[in-house]
Formats: structure tokens, C-alpha cells, sequence
């Protein structure tokens, strides 16, 4: 007999599963030293969504597209996303920064939630097992901790030991190899919602809907973009040269459409500009998904679908359509995550994100509901609750370790009162003209954000001709030497307090304002026209 659940029932189902990331949270804000201030920004890169978004506040006058924030001055206006328009409206609303990525990415991990659980409920429309298996598709893992406990005791058996059972995580668990887990890196629960709620639309029947939330992806992220796109292309050939063609063919020249879109927007049209070139090569990484981490990450989901194909055997099981839809996710997926096998990488990893991992898990549905009544039938409720334990296992102990982790030092996540008061000074100082060079990359980094002012060199990915900026503004540093580029600019040279043969150089030209802190020298000058370096 189906189960219906109720509509309050779906919502609180939602509600509950965003427990553990409220619990994160929580932990972000009250765990850390009594000198260092909270920023809002729980992870390096969530700085730069905002930094996007402030660049609409400080131009000269409103354009649909925004100019990257890490370059050295405005360049073309070429970048667009939705979400990054949405934090511009917010900012200018008067909501600070750092109050605006954690309540967005609770209400996107809200909406996935209450996705998931859609998705769920027309997969398998019975009641048993259903919150049991609903949690275990939020907050279900891997073995990758069970496998780092092995790891830890023989690479780094004197490291901390939460620190080293994360060993085989990719860069400790922020790369999200499971469903709940990608949800915290901000974005990601938004271009989750979005993919989430294309798939279960085309389920659904819901054609138009689909559509459009695959447009917005693609015009929201260029990796998951392209990978919806691809998902849903493939699973649309499929349908065409099927026997039952309940898909419409204009679904399916769309998808194309937009796929072809996609790749001449992000491989040929920004590549036209020099800046977008640099930053496309910088980005251009082998960081890689080797087997010694997929295994653990996917040896429950993946057994579990491959029982499901066995047991339907696998012409039968295809002849279902939701199934179709989800071996190709799998495939596409699959495939985008290990590119470099193939093809030239680009962040091969950057594809994982828990899409892989959720296409699995919904494959092995059928496998999962007979191994819950078979382990409760056969053994009793103790050795279900094992099982579950194993597969929370993951992401329960990597929340456990963030929230009893203190944070003691500063950096994106985390600034000192003096970092604040610095930054509420280049604040005032600067203008949308004003070039910032700072010894203290992290005052570089939020400047960004905080202030109208250009960074030399911030960012090591995002920021165009990364390397030959970095090694400028190190000579400089370390050697006082001025580069030709800073030269005739209004530019303001931030100096820890020893960073003494730097400042004791730049003494020599013609300075406007000279601030000083306990650790900083804040540095303003706007040379003459003529100033020639000798």
C-alpha cells in the first residue's frame, strides 16, 4: 500500500534534517578564541561570492555584469550569476557581509532537504524505513573516516587524531563527497537546490520547469552547470531512441541548446579577455579523485546500486524510466569527476560535490530497503543501528570535529579586532580607484569585500597573473622594491610593523597620510604624474 505524507509532514522532515548544519553552525560561532571575530565566511573561498557581489555597489554606474574583484582596476564587465546579484540586493540593502551566506545556505539546505525528500517519496512510496532512509540520503557517508582511522595510525600516528583520520577526505571533508556535506560550502547548497529540483521536476513530467531550473544553473556555476546539462542531454538521446517517447522533442533541443551555450560562454566568449585567460589557467588542476578515496567514499552506495541492477537484472531495471535518468546522472558524473583520464584536466574533483555519491544512493534504493529488513529480521535493531552508525559515520564525526574545534588563529573565517578596525580604515581611505598592497594577505583577501579597493594580489587562483603579482609585491616586501605598475595610481600599502625595509623605502615619494596601529602601518600616497622610478 502507497504512502502519502502529508504536507507538514514533508516541511518538518525538511526542518529536521538542517539539525546537524545548525549544529555546525553553532560551534562556527561560539568555538573559537576571545580575541578573534567571527566574519561569516566558514570557509577561503566563501569570501569571493561576496567580493563578486560588491562589485556592482562600487561601480562608477549599474551593469547587468560585474568585472572580476581581484584583478588590479575595472576590467570588462563580463561575469553574470543570479545568486551573485541576489548578494549585491542584500548588501544593498544594509545587510553586513557576514550576515549574509549562512542564512542562504541554511534556506537552500532547507529547500534540498525538502527535495530529497520529494525525490525520495516518489521513488519509494511506502512508509517503512522511509525516515530512517530519508536520513541516511541527507547525512549518509561513506567509510572514509573508518579507512582514515587505518590510514592515521600508520602515516601520522603523533598527529591530533581528528586531524588525521580525515586523512583520505579530500582536503579534509570541504570537497563534500556526499550529499550532506557539499551543502556547507554556501553556493553549493544553492546549485544543489537547483539540480535537485530539475531532476525531480523531469520525474515528475514537469518539462518546462526542469528547463528552466537547468538554465539557471547554467548561468549560476560553470562545473555544475555543465554537468546537469550534460546529465540531462545524455538521458534525453536515450528517451529519443527509446520505444516509450513521453519526453517532448523541444525538451530535447533545448537542453542542447543551452549545453552549446555553456561551453561557448565559458570556454570561448570569456576567453577572449586576457585577465579571464590567466584566471582559466590558473584554474586548469589536476586535483584528481583517486581510487584510494573513492573507494571508501562510495563502497556503501556503490555495492548497494549494483545489488539493486543485479537483482532487477539490468535490461529490466532499465526499463524503468526514473532508473534511466539515474544511470545516466551516474555515468555523466562519473565521468566529469575523472576527465583527466581522457582530456586535459580542470579541477576533475571540482565534479564530485556529492552528485556521484547521490546517484549511487538513489540507484540502490531497492537494495537498501531489503538490507534494513533483512538486518532488523535477522538480527534485531542493534546491528541496523551498527550499519546506520557506519554510514553516518563520515559526516557525523567531520561536524563533530568542526564544532569542538576552536579556532585559534585568524584568517578569512576568523579576524582579530585589529584586522577589523584596519579594514574599517581602508574603508574610508579608499575609493573605487584605489590600488591596496598588503603584506597581510588575509587583509588583502576581505579588502575585497570591505572596501572599494582593488587588490593587487589576493586571491591565488582568482587573481589574474597570480604569480608574476605575487612575486612583484615580494620584492617589494622583502626587498623595497617599487614596481613600474604601482607607479602614478592612488595606492595604499598596508605594512606589518616589520615590514621595515618596505616602508623605510616608500618613505622616499611623496605620501598623503600615514596611519598607525599596534601591528600596521597603513601607507597612502597619490603620486605626481611624472613620479619615474630611478
Amino acid at each position: 500500500m502507497f504512502y502519502v505524507p502529508t504536507k507538514s509532514s514533508k516541511i518538518i522532515t525538511g526542518l529536521s534534517l538542517s539539525i546537524p548544519m545548525l549544529f555546525f553552525y553553532l560551534g562556527y560561532f561560539f568555538n573559537h578564541d576571545r580575541q578573534l571575530l567571527p566574519t561569516g565566511f566558514i570557509q577561503y573561498d566563501n569570501v569571493s561570492y561576496i567580493a563578486y557581489a560588491k562589485q556592482y555597489l562600487d561601480a562608477d554606474s549599474f551593469h547587468l555584469f560585474y568585472s572580476n574583484p581581484f584583478n588590479d582596476s575595472a576590467y570588462a564587465t563580463i561575469y553574470f550569476q543570479p545568486q551573485t546579484l541576489i548578494f549585491a540586493l542584500l548588501l544593498n540593502f544594509g545587510i553586513p557581509a557576514g550576515w549574509i551566506l549562512i542564512p542562504f545556505t541554511v534556506i537552500c539546505s532547507v529547500i534540498c532537504f525538502l527535495l530529497i525528500t520529494a525525490i525520495y517519496d516518489y521513488l519509494v512510496p511506502e512508509k517503512k524505513f522511509r525516515l530512517l532512509n530519508i536520513w541516511l540520503f541527507a547525512w549518509g557517508g561513506g567509510l572514509l573516516t573508518v579507512a582514515g582511522v587505518a590510514a592515521y595510525s600508520y602515516l601520522h600516528p603523533n598527529s591530533k587524531f581528528f586531524d588525521g583520520i580525515f586523512i583520505l577526505d579530500p582536503e579534509h571533508g570541504w570537497w563534500g563527497l556526499n550529499f550532506g556535506r557539499s551543502l556547507f560550502f554556501t553556493c553549493e547548497a544553492y546549485y544543489h537546490a537547483l539540480f535537485l529540483g530539475s531532476i525531480y521536476s523531469l520525474l515528475q513530467k514537469k518539462w518546462f520547469r526542469g528547463f528552466i531550473l537547468l538554465f539557471l544553473l547554467s548561468i549560476s556555476h560553470p562545473f555544475t552547470g555543465i554537468e546537469l546539462a550534460g546529465i540531462v542531454l545524455t538521458w534525453c538521446i536515450v528517451e529519443f531512441f527509446g520505444t516509450k517517447k513521453e519526453m517532448p522533442y523541444w525538451l530535447l533541443l533545448a537542453v542542447f541548446f543551452v549545453f552549446c551555450f555553456h561551453i561557448y560562454y565559458y570556454l570561448l566568449y570569456l576567453n577572449q579577455f586576457p585577465d579571464h585567460q590567466s584566471v582559466s589557467r590558473q584554474y586548469k588542476l589536476t586535483w584528481g579523485l583517486r581510487f584510494y578515496r573513492m573507494i571508501p567514499a562510495y563502497c556503501i552506495v556503490g555495492t548497494l546500486a549494483i545489488v539493486s541492477v543485479y537483482k532487477a537484472s539490468f535490461l529490466g531495471f532499465l526499463q524503468v524510466r526514473s532508473n534511466r535518468l539515474l544511470v545516466c546522472w551516474f555515468l555523466v558524473a562519473f565521468s566529469l569527476a575523472n576527465h583527466d583520464m581522457f582530456m586535459k584536466p580542470m579541477q576533475p574533483i571540482h565534479f564530485t560535490r556529492g552528485y556521484v555519491w547521490t546517484s549511487l544512493f538513489l540507484l540502490g534504493l531497492p537494495a537498501l530497503l531489503q538490507l534494513n529488513n533483512y538486518l532488523k529480521t535477522k538480527f534485531g535493531n542493534l546491528v541496523l543501528v551498527f550499519f546506520c552508525l557506519l554510514f553516518f559515520s563520515d559526516n557525523g564525526l567531520w561536524i563533530t570535529n568542526h564544532v569542538y574545534s576552536k579556532a585559534t588563529r585568524p584568517g578569512a573565517s576568523y579576524i582579530s579586532g585589529e584586522q577589523k578596525q584596519v579594514l574599517k580604515l581602508l574603508n574610508q581611505e579608499s575609493t573605487n580607484k584605489t590600488l591596496l598592497i598588503s603584506s597581510d594577505e588575509t587583509i588583502a583577501y576581505l579588502a575585497s569585500v570591505y572596501t572599494k579597493a582593488w587588490p593587487w594580489y589576493s586571491h591565488p587562483y582568482t587573481t589574474p597573473f597570480a604569480k608574476e603579482k605575487k612575486t612583484a609585491q615580494d620584492k617589494f616586501f622583502v626587498n623595497g622594491e617599487l614596481n613600474k605598475a604601482w607607479l602614478n595610481r592612488q595606492v595604499i600599502y598596508v605594512f606589518l610593523k616589520t615590514d621595515t625595509t618596505a616602508y623605510l623605502g616608500l618613505l622616499k615619494f611623496p605620501l598623503e597620510k600615514i596611519i598607525k596601529t599596534n601591528n600596521y602601518i597603513i601607507v597612502k600616497y597619490k603620486p605626481l604624474t611624472n613620479l619615474r622610478l630611478n
